[in-house]
């Protein structure tokens, strides 16, 4: 490990205190680590002014009501089409997922750490159910997602939980041109 001195101006400074004193850190040499981590991880060395992108992505922050506004203006069948149209594009462009066999259950976190990283929501699988927290989407076009992703189908469990969507593996699916 290398050691950095670094000045920053007193209001980052009592932040890094604010956030050491109430444990959200360890200490400030840490938040500054993982800073890094996510600036290089996220590209920020390549951010343009009011371009931002992560790798090949684009990111644009949108208020959540302003996408749900999009998905609004869609029925629910129009909304699971999207999303395995969007599924079927990322195998073909995502060359990481091509030599994947995301059939196998074994593999289906890289697909659902990837959706998390992005920022669609939290991710969890457990056996045969897929736990999302928060997410960014409908369930519809989730549901249409992961379908086509791992060639499953898979029934929507409803929960009383706010924000909480758990979908269930019904049984494998053939191949299916929407």
């Amino acid at each position: 490990m290398k050691e950095v001195t670094v000045e920053i101006d007193d209001d980052l400074y009592n932040y890094l205190e604010f956030l050491e004193r109430t444990r959200y850190i360890k200490n400030k040499s840490q938040a500054l680590h993982k800073a890094l981590l996510l600036f290089r991880r996220l590209s920020m060395h390549d951010w343009l002014p009011d371009v931002y992108r992560i790798g090949e992505n684009r990111v644009i922050v949108m208020d959540r009501g302003m996408l749900l506004d999009l998905f609004e203006s869609l029925t629910e069948n129009e909304i699971y089409r999207v999303g395995s149209m969007t599924a079927l594009k990322r195998k073909v462009l995502k060359p990481e997922f091509r030599d994947i066999n995301l059939t196998k259950k074994a593999n289906w976190p890289l697909v659902l750490n990837e959706l998390q990283n992005l920022g669609w929501g939290n991710f969890e699988k457990v056996e045969d159910e897929i736990k999302i927290e928060n997410t960014a989407v409908p369930s519809q076009y989730l549901k249409g997602y992961l379908e086509t992703m791992f060639k499953v189908t898979l029934e929507e469990h409803h929960t009383n939980i706010r924000d909480l969507i758990v979908f269930r593996v019904a049984k494998p699916r053939e191949d299916v041109w929407l």
